[in-house]
């Protein structure tokens, strides 16, 4: 998605309030799917939604709300250990079961790449922080769980090594507006996922600490309900596995979508760390300006003030991204272009601005 589709696709009806300029109020395309579109009315402004050939099909670019009303619930914010990726939009075009093809057993959930997405169009991936590590909730470990380690915001996602924003957890920022009788995120198997619980003293700031949506029966190893009427539903929970233990139904591997990474992994940053990899800071601000630059500003690496990095889409150049990385927030920085991978690499490189 070049620079101008963007900036309208995001700027367009909203005066910069961060919703999606392109609204559709979704028709309903089969009875089956009445429903699944009720569950994403507040978010209408952000996503398209519709059902054809028995799919939900959910379009975004993989952003939460740009300017919530809420400072604290801007994304990125309150993160400790960050791998130096910043959250660009994608244009994600999803493609969600209406029907789930139920397992006689349960399958492990994938540790690489999405296995749900959130109604505000996010992706959800597992706690888990190895792509190569089991799953399964017996085999839990706290020194891999991304959601205790500091590498997330105070609404449970950031970026990642695609510089794609989703979430590891629940996404408790949605609850000031989510009506709790409706999924706040759908499986990639098509298995509806409630809130049950998540409130905590830093995921949604003590908001929602005391909220339990939570079944009178108990959950099972996949963090799912069994229904009277057939099928399953996941409820989300404060403790591991959090939103999605593991799959009853079929998810089909060639539903994940998850962008390349536009910086090589372990590459030097500018200032300081390595790209992809943790170091120790504090994320304190994510936003975006009048002119579209969007900030993060956070704690220098030697602490001993504020960093930055400053980045916005190229005119006319396809997928591609300038940054400013600033070792001081308020002096001018190392500038860099980053293109998506197999795209036009324009000016790649790196200069000071003077």
């Amino acid at each position: 998605m070049m620079r101008r589709d963007w900036l309208i696709w995001v700027f367009g009806l909203s005066g910069g309030s961060g919703c999606l300029g392109h609204v559709v109020h979704a028709p309903v395309a089969v009875e089956s799917c009445f429903p699944r579109l009720k569950a994403f009315e507040p978010y209408l402004g952000r996503v398209e939604v519709d059902c054809v050939d028995g799919f939900l099909t959910i379009r975004s670019i993989g952003l939460p709300r740009l300017a919530p009303a809420e400072p604290r619930d801007r994304m990125m914010v309150g993160i400790e250990s960050w791998i130096l990726r910043v959250p660009i939009p994608y244009d994600y075009h999803w493609r969600v079961p209406l029907r789930p093809e139920w397992l006689p057993e349960f399958a492990l959930a994938s540790p690489k790449g999405p296995i749900a997405v959130a109604v505000d169009g996010v992706p959800i991936f597992h706690y888990e922080a190895r792509p190569d590590a089991s799953t399964h909730p017996d085999d839990y470990d706290p020194k891999s769980d991304t959601v205790v380690r500091g590498e997330l915001d105070q609404c449970g996602g950031h970026a990642g090594q695609g510089e794609d924003y989703h979430y590891h957890y629940a996404p408790v920022c949605l609850l000031d507006e989510h009506d709790l009788s409706q999924p706040i995120a759908y499986g990639l198997d098509g298995t509806p996922i409630y809130f049950g619980t998540g409130g905590t003293d830093y995921y949604g700031g003590g908001r929602f600490n005391d909220l339990d949506n939570l079944p009178d029966a108990p959950l099972d190893l996949c963090n799912a309900l069994e229904l009277e009427r057939g099928g399953y539903a996941h409820f989300t929970t404060a403790e591991p596995p959090y939103l999605i233990g593991c799959h009853h139904g079929y998810a089909d591997p060639g539903l994940r979508i998850e962008p390349r990474p536009m910086r090589r992994q372990g590459s030097p940053g500018p200032y300081g760390g390595r790209v992809g990899e943790p170091s120790s800071t504090l994320i304190t601000d994510w936003y975006v300006d009048a002119e579209g630059w969007m900030h993060l500003e956070h704690t220098s690496f030697d602490g001993r003030g504020t960093s930055a990095v400053i980045y916005r889409a190229l005119e006319g150049e396809g997928d591609c991204w300038e940054f400013e990385f600033r070792e001081d927030a308020s002096e001018p920085g190392t500038l860099e272009v980053h293109c998506r991978p197999g795209l036009t690499e324009p000016r790649r490189g790196r200069q000071t601005r003077q």
